[in-house]
């Protein structure tokens, strides 16, 4: 393994630096990016590992898929940077983003942080075991302290990790490049994600760092951005509720997505059930027979 001797780039070239699998992406003085070779429709360009170092031990964010290639990558990286691999932090527990801690943990006795995985979830990683819980808190066991945000959304157990210090923010699956996020209802659910976007506009943040594709600067464009899209896609729910009869999910699924292609729509059937469940939590649509409506006021004909 060979890494570049060059000092760090600047924050504002971040983006410029391509996600190749398996190679090792100095981004500063504090964080690597190592993406895995997993390319797919819902892993973009492959899940992205991130490095973190401390001047004693690193930790590893986001194991990633159970691969061999990624494993020997990883741990290259550890020997490249002169430290011991002490821990191991997960944004969450989706088998893209989890399964990777096994070797790891194998390999070096690192303690896994962040929120179990969810026994009900079918599309968890259920093998990872969480030895410490992460919910909302500093965290300094590098040396310097990450800030812990528990950001629900994409789903119920999801973490981003920040450094305020240098103004980047870790996001897993809560913000990714080159996409929106899916929200699969009942583990997924649009309000608690909304909220979360809202959390992360607290924070003095420049760049993204996502489980998928580039690093995204100007943090608060791209959430206020994420924020503007959700809430313009809801406004075409109930518009395209608005005067019809009762519509069944798949049959709303074309009239709200007639701008995305239509083999997407599989996909899109999800956020838009997570849309209308938030609608319905609100008062503002029902559910009778499977078939979705605007919720007419009280007293209103």
């Amino acid at each position: 393994m060979s890494l570049s001797s060059a000092p760090a780039p600047a924050l504002a070239d971040w983006p410029d630096l391509a996600v190749t699998a398996e190679a090792v992406i100095v981004l500063s003085d504090r964080v690597w990016r190592i993406s895995a070779g997993n390319p797919g429709l819902m892993t973009g360009p492959g899940t992205n590992s991130y490095l973190l170092l401390g001047p004693e031990a690193v930790a590893v964010v986001d194991p990633g898929p159970a691969d061999e290639a990624h494993f020997q990558a990883l741990m290259a990286a550890v020997r490249h940077s002169g430290r011991p691999l002490r821990h191991i932090l997960l944004t969450h527990t989706h088998r893209d983003h989890s399964p990777g801690c096994a070797a790891l943990v194998a390999a070096t006795g690192a303690r896994v942080h962040g929120l179990p995985p969810l026994a009900e979830d079918p599309s968890q990683d259920r093998d990872t075991v969480v030895d410490v819980e992460l919910r909302g808190h500093c965290w300094d066991a590098l040396g310097w302290p990450l800030t812990v945000l528990h950001t629900p959304g994409h789903v119920e157990n999801h973490l981003c990790f920040a450094d305020l210090e240098q103004g980047w923010v870790i996001t897993g699956d809560h913000l990714i490049q080159g996409s929106t996020v899916v929200i699969i209802p009942p583990h997924g659910r649009l309000a608690d994600y909304m909220a979360s976007l809202r959390l992360l506009l607290d924070y003095p943040l420049e760049a993204v760092l996502p489980g998928h594709g580039r690093v995204m600067t100007g943090a608060r464009q791209v959430i206020a951005g994420t924020l503007a899209h959700r809430q313009q896609r809801e406004d075409k729910v109930l518009e395209r509720l608005a005067g019809q009869p009762p519509l069944a999910l798949a049959d709303l699924v074309p009239l709200v997505y007639d701008d995305v292609a239509p083999w997407l729509h599989p996909v899109a059937r999800f956020s838009l059930w997570a849309h209308l469940i938030k609608l319905e939590e609100e008062g503002r649509a029902v559910c009778r027979n499977e078939l979705w409506q605007l919720q007419v006021a009280a007293g209103v004909e």
